[in-house]
């Protein structure tokens, strides 16, 4: 039996203060002889054990010698490396400055940099200094750079010693093949006044030209005011130039040394040159001048440029005479001109084309338009079929055919238009001396009648010359 006298020992408790008296003359508790620990007081492994466990612990800090003096000599190559990427960091935002100096600075942080050299010059120049030196540093440094070439150039005209200028222009265009070099040569030909040498350079601008051509243009009429001479020695047989050429002509009002430019283009010419092309057949058609406009019109359409057949005056002058196509809108195509309250369209089976009246249209209207050349003095007959909806006997409703250039009507009789059937119908005019017809759809409201409301179709229309 268990002894009630007997006290069993108590397990220590994890978090009881101990309180040990130190008798030891070296001990100096912090409280006043007593140290007190909190929880149970680890024991250390005495020194054989920790040597057992790690043998490397108290030297795991310790680098071999190889590695540290690796380490040393790697340390100022790379404060190197970073060192010149921020210099020429800096040295590049200096050269963006305007001032002398400042650039200076730039050029010194990196003297074998050619276009600080440049940029340096260009400061020069500004505060007006002479950039000479500059320049023929830049060249040195970059032999192949057109721009101080140019630059070197263009400095010694200003200084009157046109024979280096020329010299350096003439290096710069051997050094780069791009467009400004070549301008460069131009303009100072054309201020030498020596065309002789003007014309190539020239044309060598337009061939590496790109964007607004029209300086080029410009300075070449300065040059001369020989149409064909300008043609034949500046404007090379390149699609993209003959076409800014032709619209370049036609904003000068020069529409008579457009045309054989005009016929160039229209013999290289692919869809993207019909926003050229067909307002410059307007224009043309204007003026009345047939013959050429004709031409380019039909070497269009035998290119497939155009959707339509060529025109012959005597044979089949009406273009498109059964709307199978969209129209292009000009030149002797036809001109869907809508006014308010008329609207036009195209019915694909059966194919016609139909224009219907709310009622809301002008007193006279002509929706529908096509200039026609004709042979001058012959007869001819305009045949087509037509119905219409809703539209009374006296419709207000017909074809006419006008002289181009006097505006006199020259058809001899035309119905009104007026049928809820299909009904072939004519009518007949002799062509005028100008060689050119307009023939339009005309609506006008009668006297004492209101303005119709209803549509017309119409279809399989010919131009016949009569003999």
């Amino acid at each position: 039996m268990r002894d009630p006298l007997k006290v069993a020992p108590q397990p220590a408790q994890p978090h009881q203060n101990l309180l040990i008296h130190c008798s030891c003359p070296s001990f100096r508790p912090h409280t006043h002889g007593q140290a007190v620990l909190q929880g149970p007081v680890p024991l250390e492994n005495p020194p054989h054990a920790r040597s057992r466990e790690n043998p490397h612990a108290s030297h795991q800090f310790l680098l071999p010698p190889a590695r540290r003096i690796l380490i040393l000599a790697v340390i100022p190559c790379a404060a190197c490396l970073a060192y010149w990427p921020l210099r020429l960091a800096w040295a590049d935002q200096l050269s963006r400055a305007t001032d002398v100096e400042t650039v200076a600075r730039a050029v010194r942080l990196s003297p074998g940099d050619a276009d600080f050299r440049l940029k340096l010059a260009a400061a020069q120049q500004s505060a007006g200094a002479d950039p000479t030196a500059a320049l023929q540093a830049a060249a040195a440094l970059d032999p192949g750079n057109a721009d101080a070439w140019t630059r070197l150039g263009v400095a010694a005209e200003m200084r009157g010693d046109l024979r280096t200028a020329e010299s350096r222009l003439l290096q710069a265009a051997h050094a780069s093949r791009q467009f400004a070099p070549r301008w460069a040569l131009a303009n100072y030909y054309f201020r030498r006044g020596d065309r002789a040498h003007f014309w190539p350079w020239a044309t060598e601008s337009l061939l590496m030209g790109y964007g607004d051509l029209h300086p080029i243009f410009r300075l070449c009429w300065n040059m001369s005011q020989d149409a064909g001479l300008i043609l034949e020695r500046a404007i090379p047989a390149r699609r993209e130039v003959l076409d800014a050429y032709v619209w370049f002509l036609m904003q000068e009002g020069r529409l008579a040394a457009s045309e054989p430019a005009a016929t160039r283009l229209a013999a290289l010419a692919t869809i993207e040159d019909r926003s050229i092309l067909v307002p410059w057949c307007n224009r043309l058609i204007d003026a009345g001048a047939v013959p050429p406009t004709l031409e380019v019109w039909n070497t269009l359409c035998a290119r497939h440029v155009l959707p339509y057949a060529p025109v012959d005056p005597d044979r089949a002058p009406l273009t498109d005479g059964g709307f199978a196509v969209a129209s292009v809108g000009g030149g002797f195509a036809w001109r869907l001109a809508p006014a308010p309250g008329v609207t036009l369209g195209r019915n694909r089976s059966p194919l016609y084309l139909w224009v219907a009246f709310s009622g809301d249209q002008p007193e006279t209207c002509t929706p529908l338009i096509q200039f026609v050349p004709v042979t001058p003095g012959a007869r001819y007959s305009l045949r087509f079929e037509y119905h219409t909806s809703d539209l009374p006997p006296a419709s207000g409703l017909r074809w006419s055919v006008f002289d181009a250039r006097t505006g006199l009507d020259l058809a001899t009789a035309s119905p009104w238009l007026s049928n809820p059937e299909w009904k072939p119908a004519e009518l007949h005019f002799t062509a005028p001396a100008a060689g050119l017809v307009r023939l339009t759809l005309t609506c006008q409201r009668l006297p004492g009648a209101t303005r119709i409301q209803g549509s017309v179709g119409l279809r399989q229309l010919a131009l016949e010359r009569r003999p």
